[in-house]
């Protein structure tokens, strides 16, 4: 039996890399989701630009682990016999 330890290397890094990466998105769609719900106290300045801003953010950060998510589905699917 042969063990091919570059490739398992290889695997083991890119799958860190990417749970990290799909980490701290999901945290930073946490963060700005719970910014743009944060009742404001007051509403001058650019205060009622942060609530739409925040939930784009958070819409976008969750968009990107669903295509994370979604693209690593399919390189299973996709590799199997």
């Amino acid at each position: 039996m042969h063990i091919d330890w570059h490739g398992l290397v290889e695997v083991c890094v890119v799958s860190l890399v990417v749970v990290t990466l799909l980490v701290v998105v999901f945290s930073l769609g946490i963060v700005a989701l719970t910014r743009s719900r944060r009742p404001r106290m007051d509403t001058v300045g650019r205060g009622g630009v942060a609530a739409p801003l925040a939930m784009a953010t958070a819409v976008l950060c969750f968009a990107l682990c669903a295509a994370l998510g979604g693209y690593g589905i399919h390189l299973i699917v996709s590799h199997s016999p």
